[in-house]
């Protein structure tokens, strides 16, 4: 029997690691990424060791609803047709992806009892070496809290025979179709929200995004088609070509005058580069570790902003996976839209929407902020980190810009940085509000998002 695959949200390791205990007093091979030798290469190594699986369990809570890597992780074993064991730890109901799936009730952090662990040696006795998914038409069935978890339907020997039949054809089917589909995202984009699972059924279609069909001074509609996956597997969005309004009258001054400028179409990080994320380039040998690395080493920030980054580490991540940082043009559309709204969501601001002063103590997961998109459905464009962008600043440099594709002043001291930080006031996180830094300077409270030209 090979090992069980345990996926959860760091913020619920306790009940994980007690679980992963217990699995192994009764003789299982659990593994789990928290026991990773130190100085693994961790994303290469988790991504083996959930192809390697015999099985797949899932512990459900809001909290690995959220995490990127939990959505991650189950996308790839329901790709890859991993017998998937949902384990609902919290919440009222299973996920949608998994719902057709048999689940656990371990509600009140129950371990699991002997019929979870019979099933799971069943189903790794059966699928050892090859790769299958539990039937998806299992009865889910939730028992009196007493007991230490509830029952799914009994599978007998040849409900399993049968679903090995059935996984076999299905794994044919899934095969052919994934072969034509684009490469798959590291973080969830179904719905554009990122507590979707992006899941996959033999009925779905999807309809190319047209952006000629969108008029170029109404702010765009999230649509899936809008998502671009980057070579390094990095979720974008796209910005169409068109005018926009950029600056504030009521702002500061170096926000003045109010003018329209038009952008070629272009494709900006969907997320600010997290951790995980940017360690994938220092594992390439492209990018060098944080300044300061208390954030980055630790798992439970896998899916918050890369900090303590200056502008030129900022620059050669983005040159790594062939994109560059924004123009202070680009992000301001980006995070706006056309119609210069003063967030992106438009108008008033709570910490429903971003993370600004008094909402947080640091960062926060990349994927917090459903409810703050902009028009564009990129996060965090208010709040959170500041972010990197390409240009030099000028005070006055909006009195003079080029009206098209501005590409900022020649020269300059300092950097811009845009979008305000969790210690920033609500002023200083508005779409318009302009900053800048020395670009060798790093902080807890700086990071960056890449852009890339939209290529037909």
């Amino acid at each position: 029997m090979g090992h069980v695959f345990i996926s959860y949200s760091h913020r619920d390791t306790d009940y994980a690691h007690a679980l992963a205990d217990s699995l192994q007093r009764n003789g299982f091979d659990v593994w789990i990424d928290e026991r990773l030798d130190y100085g693994s290469q961790w994303p290469q190594e988790l991504q083996t060791r959930l192809d390697s699986c015999d099985a797949f369990i899932l512990i459900m809570t809001p909290r690995s609803y959220a995490s990127e890597w939990v959505q991650n992780e189950l996308q790839r074993a329901k790709r890859k047709l991993k017998p998937i064991f949902p384990l609902l730890l919290e919440g009222d109901e299973p996920w949608l992806s998994v719902e057709s799936t048999q689940y656990y009730d371990v509600r009140g952090k129950l371990l699991p009892d002997d019929r979870f662990r019979s099933d799971l040696k069943q189903v790794n006795s059966i699928y050892e070496g090859q790769s299958a998914e539990l039937s998806t038409h299992s009865v889910k069935t939730t028992l009196n809290p007493i007991y230490s978890m509830g029952s799914p339907k009994p599978n007998t020997g040849l409900m399993f025979a049968i679903i090995g039949g059935i996984a076999v054809l299905l794994a044919a089917v899934i095969s052919l179709l994934w072969s034509n589909r684009s490469r798959n995202s590291p973080l969830p984009a179904v719905n554009n929200t990122p507590s979707a699972v992006s899941t996959f059924s033999s009925d779905e279609t999807e309809i190319p995004n047209d952006p000629t069909a969108i008029p170029s001074d109404v702010p765009v509609q999230i649509s899936d088609s809008s998502d671009f996956i980057d070579p390094q597997d990095v979720p974008m969005r796209l910005v169409p070509a068109g005018n926009f309004i950029m600056g504030s009258d009521t702002g500061d001054t170096d926000e003045r005058p109010v003018h329209t400028v038009f952008l070629d179409d272009f494709h900006i990080d969907k997320y600010e580069v997290t951790n995980a994320f940017y360690r994938a380039c220092i594992t390439a040998g492209a990018c060098y570790e944080p300044q300061d690395t208390s954030n980055y080493n630790s798992s439970q920030y896998a899916d918050h902003p890369v900090v303590y980054v200056d502008w030129n580490m900022a620059k050669a991540y983005c040159k790594w996976r062939g994109a560059n940082l924004p123009t202070e043009a680009q992000w301001e559309k980006a995070a706006r839209g056309a119609d210069g709204g003063t967030y992106p969501w438009g108008e008033g601001i709570d910490c429903s929407k971003a993370n600004y002063l008094g909402c947080s103590e640091g960062t926060t997961s990349v994927m917090t902020h459903e409810s703050g998109i902009s028009p564009y459905g990129v996060y965090d464009m208010a709040g959170n980190v500041w972010e990197w962008v390409e240009d030099w600043y000028f005070e006055g440099y909006y009195s003079n810009s080029q009206m098209e594709n501005p590409p900022g002043p020649d020269l300059g001291e300092l950097r811009v940085v845009r979008s305000g930080a969790w210690n920033q006031g609500a002023t200083n996180v508005r779409a318009s509000f302009r900053n800048a830094k020395a670009p060798a300077i790093t902080d807890n409270d700086i990071g960056f998002r890449c852009v890339s030209d939209a290529t037909p």
